[in-house]
């Protein structure tokens, strides 16, 4: 037994030696951790580093595939697309924004189909005339404006070579505009070498009058009609009016015009009878404004020809 403890007990000497194998082992084991420590560090931030250089990196295919399959453009409002665009959701490519194209979601014509238009009579005669398409019986799409107080009026206004076309409006019902809407069509007409057609009687020569024409004491166009036919003046000569009959009818009343001293001296008559005229333009800018004296809530053969000329002289 007392040899048995004496081998348990380990003599002084050899402890101590065991010491500095000890203390390497443990500068050994803190070298490790640090170099795995360091390591770990690194690598986290390589991998932060990735998804950001992989963003960076991608190509228009890439975002394609991305993509795939989805309607970038469902967000756009109607106004923006044709009709066959409207009903191709996901097949949109819309214009780009080019010095020799304008703007994009613009059409050459435009036709005005607010609340005061009859789109069951009259306003549907000069959309079929002037070649408007409806998208399964409603006015929809870039061919249409609904206001021009509206974000489609502030793209429409920097459109050049082109057409507004204002349809024979209610006498009750003339559209209001507004300090900027009145701005946005002026800059329309007289910047972009524009044309703005209208058509009908006295409600639209007031329209002319509130929004067109001078507010400060300048000269207004005055409503006048008589009996008719309204003869072919010379100053068609030249024009795609020259090719109309020498006469236009009266029509039971549906022609309507001004009286020609009340023409601004910029202004051009093509039709007219005793001091009144039915048919005239007025330079404005670089544009010009047409007046086509017809409610087109009829349908008349000369007064059908008599537009077409003007969709031509607008051009």
């Amino acid at each position: 037994l007392a040899k048995a403890n004496m081998e348990r007990v380990r003599p002084v000497g050899e402890s101590r030696q065991s010491l500095p194998v000890m203390r390497r082992i443990a500068v050994t084991c803190a070298v490790v951790c640090a170099v795995v420590a360091i390591t770990m560090l690194v690598t986290d931030g390589r991998d932060a580093e990735e998804p950001f250089a992989a963003t960076q990196a991608m190509t228009k295919d890439d975002v394609g595939k991305m993509f795939e399959g989805q309607d970038q453009f469902g967000d756009y409002p109607s106004w923006t697309k044709t009709v066959d665009q409207i009903n191709e959701q996901g097949k949109v490519l819309h214009g780009l924004w080019s010095y020799y194209k304008g703007p994009p979601f613009l059409n050459r014509v435009t036709m005005y189909a607010g609340n005061d238009v009859d789109i069951t009579r009259s306003g549907n005669i000069v959309r079929r005339v002037v070649g408007l398409p409806k998208n399964f019986g409603k006015w929809e799409g870039n061919t249409y404006l609904q206001t021009f107080d509206s974000q489609q009026m502030r793209f429409v206004e920097s459109n050049k070579h082109s057409v507004i076309v204002i349809p024979p409006l209610s006498e009750g019902n003339r559209p209001v505009l507004s300090d900027n809407a009145k701005g946005m069509l002026k800059h329309y007409i007289s910047s972009g070498h524009n044309t703005l057609i209208v058509c009908g009687g006295p409600a639209n020569i007031n329209f002319i009058n509130k929004n067109l024409l001078p507010a400060d004491g300048g000269q207004l166009l005055e409503p006048a009609w008589t009996r008719g036919p309204y003869e072919k003046q010379s100053s068609t000569i030249g024009t795609p009016f020259q090719t109309l009959p020498v006469t236009l009818p009266n029509d039971m009343n549906h022609a309507h015009g001004i009286r020609k001293e009340s023409l601004p001296l910029e202004g051009v008559c093509y039709f007219g009878t005793m001091g009144i005229c039915t048919v005239f333009s007025i330079k404005y800018g670089a544009g010009q404004l047409l007046f086509i004296g017809f409610d087109y809530t009829t349908l008349s053969q000369p007064w059908i020809k008599t537009l077409i000329a003007g969709m031509e002289f607008a051009s």
